[in-house]
């Protein structure tokens, strides 16, 4: 039977998901390699990802095929230090995690990712950046990167910071990936912003870090990033935009299950 990649990919992810062996046949050798970079992507997500392993079978399934997906569609260039696929899977991961319960989740406008291997120069001197988005690419410190995920309970994670700008970037951009229902639900953040701006200066306190309150759209990245990290302190401190958050992603990190609708 002729599989296209895609097919191929969905069949070997669903058999080693089920831990059969694939059907008895004998794997050309472009199968066992893409065989083998699957297994591959399943170890290297579920032992840097903790979101990765919460998830279901089916779950997981997707992720790792949506993974896949969004790492051929990116050309990633390594400045100052060595190339290693090992980050270009768990970027990719980082995306997908952010975009689980969306069904447009490629980031088509970005085709290239930078990565650096510390903090980095970009336009301003003396001025360091971990992570920053333009019209060129995603930018990411994978020193940092890597301190994202290590500690998941400090509401600071780079990758997906830098993944939430990215995801408003790519939908309101005028190009064909541009998806009018994340536009219409995004609409609804500004009305969870003008509260919490608010309150931050009325009481001077707030769950999440000051960076946040610099404009809209960091209050949006630092929201999401902690939107991942402690979702039960977010839900308790700030319902509203909690809510409007599972909202504009279309899942709630809460939930049994992410999302198992959409294919």
């Amino acid at each position: 039977m002729f599989y296209g990649m895609g097919g191929l990919v969905n069949k070997i992810i669903k058999r080693l998901f089920k831990k059969q062996k694939l059907e008895n046949e004998i794997l050309g050798q472009e199968e066992e390699a893409l065989l083998h970079t699957i297994l591959e992507y399943s170890r290297i997500i579920s032992q840097y990802i903790p979101y990765f392993n919460i998830l279901s079978s089916a779950e997981k399934q997707r992720f790792i095929k949506r993974t896949w997906f969004f790492r051929q569609s990116k050309t990633f260039h390594y400045i100052g230090l060595g190339e290693k696929e090992e980050i270009a899977i768990l970027v990719s991961a980082a995306a997908v995690q952010l975009t689980f319960g969306l069904r447009r989740y490629k980031l088509i406008y970005f085709k290239h990712i930078y990565i650096m291997p510390d903090a980095y120069q970009f336009e301003t001197p003396g001025e360091l950046y971990i992570g920053h988005v333009s019209p060129k690419g995603i930018y990411l410190s994978w020193k940092h990167f890597l301190q994202g995920y290590e500690n998941a309970t400090d509401n600071v994670n780079v990758a997906i910071h830098e993944m939430a700008h990215a995801l408003e970037y790519n939908n309101f951009m005028d190009h064909a990936d541009a998806d009018p229902k994340f536009r219409a639900d995004f609409q609804l953040f500004p009305v969870a912003y003008g509260p919490a701006l608010a309150h931050m200066i009325t009481t001077r306190r707030s769950y999440l870090r000051s960076y946040a309150y610099t404009n809209i759209r960091e209050f949006w990245a630092v929201s999401v990033e902690t939107f991942f990290e402690n979702p039960s302190a977010l839900k308790t401190t700030m319902p509203k935009l909690y809510y409007v958050i599972c909202e504009i992603l279309k899942q709630d990190p809460l939930a049994q299950h992410r999302n198992t609708t959409i294919v």
